[in-house]
């Protein structure tokens, strides 16, 4: 090889269904996969004789890390998902010296191409300053956020609103540049300050912790701005966990994202598979876990990496069409309901009807006859 890639990605026991995938699609999908190093973050056991048996059983350089909580200012106090969210912020200080960059995963993403490839390209030239690169939104960052700038002034951090936007769950970092400018300690002390304002998240942002947690999003957008190495729009094809919400009768807004990805092919053509959102590949209701998530899944598993990383056999959209058909039958079994009640209470003649149904108020202002 000519250079070792790295590629990292932090989960606790909530994630674990999305670890053998993951890991599995980003070997597969690269023709120099013994270039690659992955990185796995947890915090919540060491790994299991079997799961280092597996490792040398599949040949490929994996390197399961155990992160002491206490040791890092911005993950104490925080649950285990969280902190396994903000712990690429001391990827500079995990990593070997000798790891130049990395590349970030969140652990609902499904890599498609070659991520060696990827990572030979960033950070040369003309981006060789550059700390970041991300695949830009369309929106700026004021746009998604609603942040204020005259909320945001106090952080000196105002004017990287008009900046591009960015997805923070494919990233890449400039490991030397983090190192020389001592980015994490600028990260440390943005993040609770972001949590005093109440800006440590915004509404949007699916976060392992709740929207409560500090997000990694918002330190790394307002640190950089636009000021990051663009990728392929193909690397973050993302808003694949669109929900059906809770107060929908109908799940418009997944049909529509259902037919935009067949209408333009981004998901079919995507380097990397993005399920940001709260309906992740794994819960059994997915529409693009059947086709795009479990044949992965299962290679995975026919491949070793499942006794890897234990937790892969949870739900993997095998019941999606079955858990969707039984809502929608139940929303035409209580429609034709409601409708005869509402034409029963308009009917001519309903009074008995409604006056069963509404509480009579008692009159006001009655005059008794004493004849």
């Amino acid at each position: 090889c000519g250079h070792i890639s790295h590629v990292a990605f932090g989960a606790d026991s909530h994630q674990a269904p999305g670890l053998a995938p993951l890991v599995w699609s980003i070997f597969s999908s690269s023709r120099s996969p013994h270039c690659i190093h992955v990185h796995a973050f947890c915090c919540e056991a060491e790994p299991s004789p079997q799961s280092r048996e597996a490792i040398r059983r599949v040949g490929m350089e994996i390197t399961i890390h155990v992160v002491d909580l206490e040791r890092f200012p911005l993950l104490h106090n925080l649950s285990n998902s969280s902190a396994m969210n903000l712990v690429r912020f001391y990827l500079p200080e995990l990593l070997p010296e000798a790891a130049s960059s990395v590349l970030w995963l969140d652990t609902d993403i499904i890599v498609r191409s070659d991520v060696h490839d990827l990572l030979s390209k960033l950070f040369v030239g003309a981006n060789r300053s550059k700390s970041l690169a991300a695949v830009a939104r369309k929106k700026e960052l004021r746009t998604i956020t609603r942040y204020r700038p005259s909320k945001l002034g106090v952080l000196n951090v105002s004017t990287v609103l008009r900046g591009d936007a960015f997805n923070a769950g494919l990233i890449a970092f400039n490991l030397q540049q983090w190192r020389a400018q001592n980015l994490t300690q600028r990260v440390e002390a943005l993040v609770p300050a972001l949590q005093e304002i109440g800006l440590a998240s915004y509404a949007g942002i699916s976060l392992p912790g709740g929207m409560r947690a500090p997000s990694s999003q918002v330190p790394l957008q307002l640190l950089f701005g636009h000021d990051f190495q663009r990728l392929d729009s193909c690397w973050n094809v993302g808003g694949l966990g669109t929900s059906w919400g809770n107060g929908e009768l109908l799940p418009l807004r997944v049909w529509a994202k259902q037919i935009a990805a067949w209408w333009t092919g981004k998901v079919a053509r995507g380097c990397a598979l993005h399920w940001s959102g709260g309906d992740k590949p794994w819960s059994g209701h997915n529409p693009f876990a059947p086709q795009y998530y479990k044949p992965v899944r299962k290679a995975a598993v026919r491949a070793g990496y499942g006794e890897i990383f234990p937790g892969t056999l949870a739900h993997d959209g095998s019941d999606y069409y079955l858990s969707w058909l039984l809502r929608i039958v139940a929303i035409f079994v209580a429609a034709p309901s409601a409708l005869f009640l509402v034409v029963a209470l308009r009917r001519p003649g309903s009074g008995a009807l409604r006056a069963e149904l509404v509480p009579q108020s008692p009159s006001r202002g009655h005059s008794v006859s004493l004849e």
